[in-house]
């Protein structure tokens, strides 16, 4: 039976070395490995964060990060909002330009695109005037 101390130390140990090092990619067999834990405890942790959608598990069983608000997330300035608007991507510098359509006044705005160049999801919102 797992402990569910551990797995909770764990999950919170995975939290903080995805955010230390943006673009971590392991399998489910590495990250065992890297944190030193037994195969049950080790995809208990990474299911509890697939479930709360911390990471996403890629085609080839690969475990990324999600873009999370506030971290990899662009913020534009309201007066940046026009016709369209470049976004420049925290992982590849790759500049992404987004069509926009008319702002709603008194509405943030606020949503997610592919980027061009590493095709992570990058979010992106409104910041307040």
């Amino acid at each position: 039976m797992l402990s569910t101390t551990l797995t909770t130390r764990l999950v919170e140990r995975i939290r903080e070395e995805y955010a230390a090092m943006p673009g971590l990619k392991l399998t489910r067999e590495q990250a065992c490995r890297l944190w030193g834990v037994g195969h049950e405890t080790c995809a208990a942790a990474l299911e509890a964060l697939l479930a709360e959608g911390f990471l996403h598990e890629t085609g080839t069983g690969k475990y990324v990060a999600l873009p999370r608000p506030g971290g990899s997330a662009a913020g534009l300035d309201a007066d940046q909002l026009s016709d369209s608007v470049v976004l420049r991507c925290p992982h590849c510098g790759k500049r992404n330009v987004l069509e926009l359509a008319a702002p709603v006044p008194g509405r943030a705005l606020t949503g997610s695109v592919r980027c061009e160049g590493c095709h992570r999801i990058l979010s992106f919102h409104q910041k307040s005037a």
